[in-house]
């Protein structure tokens, strides 16, 4: 394996860590896992390690340590990064621009640019036995929704003022063009939605929903006064904190990482299309149970039922 960066080495490090969230790493298990330090003499390996250290936590990665039984262990010191550490602050917004460069990010690691170095570690430490052989390194990897093909084309429709048709599908409903009126393009629960005038009332659309490819229209689009448009942004948030589904999740899977969920691995989500929450949640697998709504629970049941009725 080629020389690692010392991106790379901070990003196996720090895949490494978080692997082994509840006992840590030695040190000596750190210098086996990540292969810059493996390859490296003692005292190169000691320098990189202490300036690896400080380099994370620098970026704000809460990198821990705590002490152990010196007559247990050959170093009475264990690292780790604490379980909750990298949730996403929950007062944090961020702008459709400021998720396209999230995006880019998570393409990178799509793109396998990083995830070789970072797999090889996860490796090296099951074949320690310091992690489960059941841990893969899809635990780690950023679950971002890709941007739909409609982004680009409505983005240009609102910042040209013009109007838009698609196709649009409702939950459980045929799919039905729509004239629309774009005002604005934002990230809420997860979700990319499009607010936009249709016969002059306001409504939201996900882009998840629309169907077909979107049409930019020669006509000027009809802009919506601010007023209208806050009122609108409040009763989707009103109706989103209404809709609540309690899930409860298997400790230290995929799942159960992915939504940072406290010890007693029950979470709760708020969201606004139960039917495309139910297909989220249906990738995890037997990873989550859910709690409430039974609605929700009943439409992940009839999806998995279809899965194995068309594969049977």
């Amino acid at each position: 394996m080629a020389k690692q960066s010392p991106a790379q080495r901070l990003f196996t490090l720090t895949c490494c860590l978080l692997a082994a969230p509840r006992l840590g790493l030695s040190k000596q298990e750190i210098y086996d896992s990540v292969q810059a330090y493996a390859d490296s003499s003692d005292d190169a390996r000691e320098k990189m390690f202490e300036r690896d250290k400080s380099s994370l936590r620098e970026m704000g990665v809460a990198l821990e340590v705590i002490e152990v039984d010196a007559f247990e262990e050959q170093s009475a010191h264990r690292y780790l990064i604490a379980k909750g550490s990298f949730d996403w602050p929950k007062d944090l917004e961020l702008s459709p621009e400021q998720f396209q460069l999230l995006e880019l990010a998570a393409r990178a690691w799509n793109n396998r640019l990083m995830a070789p170095s970072a797999q090889s570690g996860l490796t090296r430490l099951k074949a320690l036995g310091v992690v489960p052989n059941s841990r893969e390194l899809s635990v780690f990897t950023p679950r971002l929704i890709a941007r739909h093909q409609s982004f680009d084309p409505l983005a240009i429709a609102i910042s040209q003022g013009q109007q838009v048709s698609f196709s649009y599908r409702k939950a459980d409903a045929d799919a039905s063009v729509r004239l629309i009126d774009p005002q604005k393009l934002r990230f809420i629960e997860g979700q990319w939605v499009l607010l936009g005038l249709e016969n002059g009332e306001l409504k939201n659309f996900l882009l998840r929903r629309i169907v077909s490819e979107v049409k930019i229209l020669g006509q000027v689009a009809q802009i919506s006064d601010p007023a209208s448009i806050a009122q609108a942004e409040a009763e989707l948030a009103k109706f989103i904190d209404q809709q609540v589904a309690v899930i409860a999740l298997r400790t230290e899977s995929e799942a159960w990482w992915h939504f940072g969920a406290p010890a007693d691995s029950e979470v709760t989500l708020t969201f606004m299309d139960e039917a495309l929450l139910a297909e989220d949640l249906m990738e995890f697998g037997t990873d989550l149970r859910v709690v409430s709504p039974k609605s929700l629970a009943d439409r992940i049941l009839r999806g998995l039922e279809r899965v194995v009725s068309d594969h049977a």
